[in-house]
């Protein structure tokens, strides 16, 4: 007689199937963990890509020397129009200063760049090419007499939306009680 243990089929699979689903769970666990990973490095890497362009939108152009824009005479500025002026300096304010061109005169702004009042000197005779908006020239590239050009971040895009007004408080205007609500 040999000692051979019989098993019954039912006996066999709950003998065999717990030492065996710690197994497989551990093997679905790393599988399942990668795909979660891989998904939310997806979606960072979407979000990353869509603030870039974002990004990239919303910022100026580069601004350069156009040589072929044609100077205007200061006296025939129209707003908002990009132009090219050419003059003397005739007084500096910190990042402003003023160009003459003897039958009129400009007050362009520099930004940042022209602080201090050393991007041009008083009597210089300049080129300066820019967008004139509000009684301004806002510079983006101003051309020396010795040919050396310093070119300027641009300005802003013109605002195009709704003009800021106070808040319409109604036919009772600012004195009525309910005017604070």
């Amino acid at each position: 007689m040999t000692d051979e243990i019989h098993e019954t089929p039912a006996q066999a699979n709950t003998a065999t199937t717990p030492a065996a689903e710690p197994a497989a769970r551990g093997r679905r666990a790393p599988a399942r963990n990668a795909i979660l990973g891989a998904g939310a490095l997806g979606i960072l890497a979407l979000g990353f890509a869509g603030g870039a362009a974002a990004w990239s939108a919303t910022q100026h152009r580069e601004a350069t020397f156009d040589p072929s824009l044609a100077t205007t005479p200061i006296a025939q500025l129209a707003n908002a129009s990009s132009v090219g002026i050419a003059g003397q300096v005739a007084e500096i304010y910190g990042n402003k200063f003023v160009v003459s061109d003897g039958a009129g005169k400009a007050l362009v702004e520099t930004g940042r760049a022209g602080e201090g009042g050393k991007l041009v000197a008083a009597g210089e005779t300049v080129t300066v090419q820019g967008r004139f908006r509000d009684g301004f020239l806002h510079a983006t590239a101003i051309r020396h007499a010795d040919q050396r050009i310093d070119e300027l971040d641009p300005p802003p895009p013109l605002h195009r939306g709704p003009k800021h007004r106070p808040r319409d408080l109604g036919p009772a205007g600012p004195d009525a009680p309910d005017a604070a609500n």
